[in-house]
Formats: C-alpha cells, structure tokens, sequence
C-alpha cells in the first residue's frame, strides 16, 4: 500500500488560506512590524469596503468622558 501525501488531506479552503496568508506577507516583509501591521489593516479595511461589510468612511473612536480622564488624587 502507498503511502498518500500528507498534503492531500488539506482541504482546498485551508490551502487558499495559506496562500493569501503568504502572499500579505511576501507584500509588507520589507516594512517594520508596526508599518506592516497599520498596511495589513489598511488592505483589510479595503476588502471590506469593496464586499460591502463596512462602510468607506473609518470608525470613528468615541471620546472618553471626562469623569475618566481627570487624574485620580491619593
């Protein structure tokens, strides 16, 4: 009996996943983790839009309320 390759049981999905997961990297390996990350989210938020999933314009990150901001005194 032969041996099957261990490849052959990965599912298709899981391949393409790989493979998109190879090539963000092949695009953002030349940046400093903080630029590729900010780049990866910015591609992210991209294909989002272009689905439909969220709109163009970015979140808006709410204000804290002052209660919260004033310094705490001992």
């Amino acid at each position: 009996m032969k041996a099957k390759p261990k490849d052959e049981f990965v599912p298709r999905a899981l391949r393409e996943v790989w493979e998109w997961k190879d090539s963000i990297y092949q695009e953002v390996k030349h940046l400093p983790t903080d630029q590729a990350l900010h780049e990866i989210m910015r591609m992210a938020h991209e294909a989002a839009v272009a689905q439909g999933a969220v709109p163009a314009a970015p979140a808006k990150v709410a204000e804290t309320p002052a209660k919260y901001r004033a310094k705490r005194q001992k």
